[in-house]
């Protein structure tokens, strides 16, 4: 048999007629699953949401002390006020961020009340979108631990603190869109020693719990 080169293997084979049925749908799946897989890894190139990192642009430290409280206990005052950037560096999701929060952690301990929330915003493609969450308050709940780890940081002249961001983000495609849950951590280090306001910049925070929602 003569066949050109556009010609179907199967009409260039002398098989029998059941081995070209048998040969036919198996050459079919793989065409599939090759297109398949094609379009997935497009996906993962282009289209899977995947999470932003926060950045601790500037971060000033304008109190951060111990100070007496009521019936013989001990306070911590604190005052600190970070500029938060978000970067949607996608080019296809727009992203949501619902019930987004800023806590502020000394030693393990959560000094800043569990209410710092802060309105809704989006985020859209390639741009930049700054926070600025500003934590003061008295802490009342600090132990004989937690002030002797103070006075051992003041003495190492570097106080450690961390701000953890929590946000619901949603990433919107019409007529899609999908829910993660972030934590990130923004680990700050202040001079103990220098004049308040302390002023610290540039500081990355990592990524932390993360699941989908929907």
């Amino acid at each position: 048999m003569n066949c050109s080169l556009g010609d179907c293997l199967l009409d260039c084979t002398d098989e029998p007629w059941y081995v070209k049925v048998l040969v036919f749908p198996i050459k079919t799946l793989l065409n599939y699953a090759g297109g398949l897989l094609s379009l997935y890894i497009l996906y993962l190139i282009y289209f899977r949401p995947y999470a932003v990192r926060p950045h601790v642009d500037a971060a000033a430290l304008a109190a951060f002390d111990l100070a007496p409280g009521p019936g013989n206990t001990t306070m911590l005052r604190y005052d600190l006020a970070p500029n938060v950037t978000f970067f949607n560096d996608h080019r296809v999701w727009a992203i949501r961020y619902n019930h987004f929060s800023a806590r502020l952690y000394f030693n393990g301990t959560k000094l800043s009340p569990p209410d710092d929330t802060f309105p809704k915003f989006k985020s859209r493609l390639r741009r930049h979108r700054t926070m600025h969450p500003v934590l003061h308050g008295r802490a009342s709940n600090i132990s004989a631990a937690m002030a002797e780890e103070f006075s051992w940081q003041r003495a190492q002249g570097w106080f450690t603190v961390e701000v953890r961001l929590r946000a619901t983000l949603t990433y919107a495609l019409f007529p899609v869109h999908y829910v993660y849950y972030y934590e990130f951590y923004c680990w700050l280090h202040f001079p103990s020693n220098a004049t308040m306001p302390s002023v610290v910049s540039d500081v990355k925070c990592s990524k932390g719990k993360n699941f989908g929602l929907s």
